[in-house]
């Protein structure tokens, strides 16, 4: 069982080594360019302006990264855990191309809290391991998200034993439901899946971004994206497309469409870029598809 594996393993353990000098935040003197060797940060990922309206904490399980905290770069080490308060923007990238690294992230939501663990290697790029609902815990393990919740919206740095326990309770309580019931209840990634399709099928009215659509499941864009491909086989830009066509297809069946009124109802720039768009999918432009088309 991969996922008991990890909680039970690699996350307990590195949750144990954790004190006072890797725990990094927006504190006075515990920023990570303080601590950490400052790098140039580059964006490969997503863009240095990545953020959420709730609190997050990054933990590095192995190997390094260049991070971004509030616009400043630096390469984070294996055990060091990042508190991102809420609307902290932030954002992760390779240190090269070829080395590898493994994160945990710790979503604090209130309605939607889970536990993602993702990786990046050299064979595969970006990938998501695994995907956690904290919602399906017990009341005792859920007043621990509250704890960490306040730990880090407190203008203090948390003690690292504080922290350290609720995240360790939490671990130990995911652990105890995989052994119960298996790692199919916990693992959410195909219910993220499916609720990034249903954002997409609701706005097809209109230009949709990436980041968009994985601001509304909380996540971020590299990930979902990543996530998407891997349990539909299509990528998440293309699903967007697919599903505007689709859209603009039964509008040009309406009594009196044109091209130009149904490219500006979507939210295409012009009737060019709709046109464009709409061939990459059907093979045809919309007035030949139209002459094609019963």
């Amino acid at each position: 069982m991969a996922l008991a594996r990890f909680l039970g393993q690699d996350l307990v353990v590195a949750l144990g080594k954790l004190d006072a000098g890797r725990v990094l935040g927006p504190w006075r003197g515990t920023r990570p360019q303080d601590r950490r060797h400052k790098m140039r940060f580059s964006p490969v990922l997503y863009g240095e302006d990545h953020a959420h309206d709730h609190a997050e904490l990054c933990l590095l399980l192995e190997g390094r990264c260049r991070f971004s905290f509030e616009h400043t770069g630096c390469v984070l080490q294996a055990g060091d855990l990042v508190v991102l308060p809420a609307g902290l923007p932030h954002a992760e990238a390779y240190v090269r191309p070829g080395e590898g690294y493994r994160l945990a992230w710790w979503s604090l939501n209130e309605a939607e809290p889970r536990l993602h663990v993702t990786r990046y290697a050299r064979r595969g790029g970006f990938a998501m391991e695994h995907l956690m609902n904290l919602a399906l815990l017990p009341a005792d393990a859920r007043e621990k998200l509250a704890v960490l919740r306040g730990l880090a919206a407190s203008p203090r740095r948390p003690d690292p034993e504080v922290l350290r326990e609720a995240m360790l309770s939490l671990t130990l309580a995911l652990y105890r439901r995989v052994l119960d019931g298996g790692e199919a209840q916990l693992d959410t990634r195909a219910q993220l899946v499916r609720r990034a399709a249903d954002h997409v099928r609701a706005n097809t009215g209109r230009a949709l971004t990436l980041a968009e659509v994985a601001q509304a499941v909380h996540v971020s864009p590299n990930y979902l994206t990543s996530l998407f491909r891997a349990e539909t086989g299509t990528p998440l830009g293309r699903f967007i497309l697919v599903e505007r066509v689709a859209l603009a297809q039964r509008r040009l069946r309406q009594p009196e469409a044109s091209v130009k009124a149904v490219a500006l109802e979507l939210g295409f720039a012009d009737p060019f870029t709709f046109s464009r768009a709409f061939k990459r999918v059907t093979g045809r432009s919309p007035r030949a598809w139209l002459a094609k088309s019963p």
